[in-house]
């Protein structure tokens, strides 16, 4: 189904983090971004030569250091593309490109006794907001005005736990904690929650919506379904042995593909409203690579990228 096409040289090696492979097409070009420790990545498949293009989470261009980013992501707000960190000291909104910071919303400083603080989880709404999960439970709402000016309107709190990831349809947003928990809520001049769904045990590490439906890969290497309006569960696969830290929809085709630490891409069809919501179409090992990402090329799933832990490439593949 898909043959390896090429791979793509990388400035510094993959960081062994869940969603780590974003991708935007710009001019007709699909670009791609790889995180390597507290540097974005970003490579262009078209064009292997050229040199990849870094991006620090720096908060200012003086700053002797950067902060670990845990999450990029590049979002459409009110026609306009922005390249979003998650990082542990907060989030970073950038030009499509990283060149030009835009807007950054720091943490504040925390007692010396809490372990740890972090954003993890990007998501965009039509309706003007990027929305950024945090280390509290919280999810941060940035407002995106005609000019592109932002700011942060409020913060929401449905969950007791760090935040592991995001997605929207429309006005609706899903939020998963590492506890495995997810929440659905409407944005209508503020945010109303429609429903929970409850943890099977292990964390969320990746979300994405498609077709009327809440797509959730775990941390035990599951893949499970969920009805966007209800929560109600459509179906379960075992997809794979350890966790699942790539997942991506292909928008015209309904092809889902999944990465997993185990080594394995696997797409899949998915059939929403039928007997059969999901079938195996094709499975690949990169040997010895635990996979940390991976996205489809296109909304018509005619190739994808994934790259592995250590790995100072973008493995690229094609129909």
């Amino acid at each position: 189904m898909y043959e390896r096409e090429k791979t793509v040289l990388l400035k510094s090696s993959a960081s062994l983090l869940p969603n780590n492979v974003c991708r935007v097409r710009m001019g007709g070009k699909m670009c791609a971004g790889v995180i390597h420790k507290e540097e974005l990545n970003i490579v262009c498949p078209a064009v292997p030569e050229a040199e990849p293009r870094v991006v620090a989470a720096k908060v200012a261009p003086s700053a002797t250091a950067g902060a670990v980013i845990l999450q990029a992501a590049w979002v459409e707000v009110r026609e306009q593309v922005f390249l979003v960190l998650a990082t542990t000291q907060g989030a970073l909104i950038f030009d499509w490109d990283g060149s030009v910071l835009l807007h950054a919303h720091l943490l504040p400083l925390t007692p010396l006794d809490t372990p740890f603080t972090f954003t993890k989880g990007i998501a965009a709404l039509y309706t003007g907001y990027i929305c950024v999960g945090v280390h509290t439970g919280e999810i941060l709402v940035i407002s995106v005005n005609e000019d592109g000016d932002m700011a942060t309107v409020e913060k929401v709190r449905w969950h007791a736990r760090p935040i592991t990831a995001l997605a929207t349809h429309g006005q609706v947003l899903v939020s998963a904690d590492d506890a495995g928990d997810m929440t659905i809520a409407q944005e209508d001049d503020g945010f109303t929650k429609l429903c929970s769904i409850d943890s099977y045990g292990s964390a969320v590490t990746c979300l994405t919506t498609w077709g009327g439906q809440v797509l959730a890969g775990y941390l035990s290497g599951h893949i499970r379904i969920f009805n966007l309006q209800d929560g109600y569960i459509v179906a379960e696969v075992c997809a794979h042995v350890r966790s699942i830290t790539g997942l991506d929809v292909a928008r015209e085709t309904g092809m889902l593909m999944t990465a997993s630490e185990d080594t394995f891409v696997r797409v899949w069809q998915l059939n929403p409203d039928t007997n059969l919501p999901i079938e195996h179409k094709y499975s690949v090992s990169e040997e010895n690579t635990a996979l940390c990402g991976g996205v489809f090329t296109d909304d018509l799933g005619s190739g994808y990228v994934v790259t592995g832990y250590d790995r100072r490439e973008l493995i690229c593949y094609a129909m």
